[in-house]
């Protein structure tokens, strides 16, 4: 066994606390932006305040809350979006406002709520300063003289153009306390961990850093990144002094750099709504700061005004997506490693490796916001249970992976024989498939599974496709599970760990990180079992796996390559080193004596 320090375990709380942040703004966001839904950013904010308060609420650690935006902040910025630097720094801001309030005032309610108000209002604080940012100052004057123009049309003027504006920071504040609340409440709820099955689990999707080999494939420089910065920052200084051509110029050389380093830029340009927008900037500036009371002349000057204002917000978009590429950059990870930073990497691996357990209990983002509460309330348990796993990782632990139907089971029995004839006791159990028609004398496919104890020999329905259900079943995916062969299970893995040399779990999935299954047995053999545990799961799971039973060392062996013979002499190498682990365990305190 491993013993981890106060520090890696927040690392690991926060790495599975912000990787449920980044699955919601993965999965929810793509679903509200693509549906274009009015204040999508302020609705994922408070979505966020809910996870970050029951987590903190459920196992609070000082440090946990910037620690987990910081991770969901670095998730999203391995995404393959091409403008990625705004979600970020607004993940991160959150988190840093969240846990300055809950420094200065205490992890009580009133610092509850007071971080909810904040991280929430951040949302809109980060639209109005980006949009300061884009558009140049001119944008402040063109607001202010488009709501008095409004307000004159519409008889309405007790009200200033900024009354609008506190009005919507108190509403976004009282939101964030509201998600604060319901985060109290849901910390609370998750935090008793539950024999049952906790979540619906989908079959999980594949794997998320499959989508991510776009950005893995990129060749970064930090020279680059040095120049699209320095570039931004003196173009952002310059193009509101220059002659409109000559920065419209300016604006075209740098744009056309982008476009030829970062071809992935042009996607904005393939969007209608950017265009419309630019349009719709560009002559609302022409009538409002000048048309309408100085006539054609004063609509010439306002679109100039306009024209500038569409150039700086034309360099800052490419500006940022070369940035935000180059921000991807393996050595700014190491940097931020060496800088008191230390974990940071590992926990990276970890919050990956729980990733599609909670990408696959969301579904979608259409039935998370069907019930968002229920959806919440289950992931938080199982975020809770992965982070509940006890500080040990199990030394020994062999992980046999492969696709679903690759012969895993067989390769795991040729194993146990390999092993029995060298001399070892087998116990655990393996699951093997159930073959049934699909329709009179159709073909068959597997429709379930059986459990074989490996001690006894003797067998047991483990769940099976299109049952009924009821008291005696627990659903989880396609399969009802029978209750009568989960506890034939466990019963077989604590027989393992009393009387084996070798425990088989097949299999262990996203079932089993949500603290149904063999979770339980599996943490108890994690602590008490001396000898290596062989351990069937799937390809989707093998980090999460690895992150709540295992070690980062833990060797995973694919079917696809690995034969029988080499995995049997790996578990018999692993079971020397326990050995001899143990007798060293054993001899120190008569050699202090």
């Amino acid at each position: 066994m491993t013993a981890s320090s106060p520090s890696d375990r927040v690392w690991q709380r926060a790495a599975v606390l912000g990787s449920l942040w980044a699955a919601v703004e993965i999965v929810v966001g793509a679903f509200l932006h693509n549906l274009r839904v009015p204040f999508a950013g302020t609705l994922l904010s408070a979505f966020g305040v809910v996870i970050v308060t029951a987590g903190h609420r459920a196992l609070p650690s000082r440090g946990i809350v910037w620690r987990s935006a910081l991770i969901a902040a670095l998730m999203k910025s391995m995404s393959p979006s091409a403008v990625i630097l705004g979600p970020m720094v607004g993940i991160l801001a959150e988190g840093l406002l969240m846990e300055a309030a809950l420094a200065a005032i205490g992890a009580n309610t009133a610092g509850y709520v007071v971080s909810g108000a904040l991280a929430v209002s951040w949302s809109l604080a980060q639209k109005l300063l980006s949009t300061v940012i884009a558009f140049g100052p001119d944008v402040v004057r063109l607001y202010t003289e488009t709501y008095r123009f409004a307000a004159r049309s519409l008889g309405v003027s007790q009200f200033g153009p900024f009354d609008l504006v506190a009005t919507l920071f108190v509403v976004e504040c009282a939101i964030g306390v509201v998600a604060a609340g319901v985060g109290l409440r849901l910390g609370r709820r998750a935090g008793t961990v539950s024999d049952a099955v906790a979540l619906e689990l989908k079959p999980p999707p594949p794997e998320p850093r499959a989508r991510l080999a776009e950005a893995a494939h990129t060749t970064w420089s930090l020279p680059r990144l040095a120049v699209a910065a320095a570039a931004l920052v003196a173009g952002m200084a310059l193009v509101g002094a220059l002659p409109l051509a000559f920065g419209a110029m300016c604006v075209g050389l740098y744009s056309a750099w982008v476009f030829w380093t970062y071809p992935r830029a042009m996607a904005r340009l393939r969007r209608p709504m950017f265009w419309i927008e630019v349009a719709g900037v560009m002559l609302l500036a022409g009538l409002v700061l000048g048309g309408l009371q100085h006539g054609l002349a004063g609509l010439v000057d306002g679109l100039r005004a306009g024209s500038q204002m569409v150039l700086r917000a034309m360099l800052v978009l490419f500006g940022f997506s070369a940035v935000s590429v180059e921000l991807r950059n393996p050595r700014i990870l190491d940097w931020l490693e060496r800088h008191r930073l230390r974990g940071l990497s590992d926990a990276l691996g970890v919050a990956f490796g729980t990733l599609p357990a909670f990408i696959a209990a969301m579904s979608s983002g259409r039935s998370f916001l069907r019930a968002p509460l229920a959806s919440l309330t289950g992931m938080l348990q199982l975020a809770n249970n992965l982070s509940l796993a006890h500080g040990t990782g199990h030394d020994g632990l062999v992980i046999l992976t492969g696709r679903t139907g690759s012969g895993k089971t067989t390769l795991a029995g040729q194993v146990v024989h390999g092993l029995r004839t060298r001399g070892f006791r087998v116990g655990g159990m393996l699951a093997r498939g159930w073959l049934a028609p699909t329709g009179g004398a159709g073909p068959l496919r597997r429709s379930g599974f059986d459990l074989v104890d490996l001690q006894s020999g003797a067998t047991m329905p483990l769940c099976r496709v299109g049952e009924p259900g009821g008291p005696g079943y627990e659903r989880c995916g396609p399969f009802e599970f029978t209750r009568d062969g989960l506890a034939f299970g466990r019963d077989a893995l604590e027989r393992g760990a009393a009387g084996a040399d070798v425990v088989v779990v097949d299999e262990v999935g996203p079932l089993e990180l949500s603290g149904g299954g063999w979770a339980r047995s599996l943490d108890g053999l994690a602590i008490e079992f001396n000898g290596p545990l062989l351990v069937i799961a799937r390809l989707a799971v093998v980090e999460a796996v690895k992150a709540r039973w295992g070690t980062p060392t833990t060797p995973v062996c694919d079917v696809a390559v690995a034969d029988a013979d080499a995995i049997t002499a790996l578990i018999e190498e692993r079971a020397d080193r326990l050995r001899k682990a143990g007798r060293q365990r054993q001899q120190q305190p008569a050699a202090s004596l």
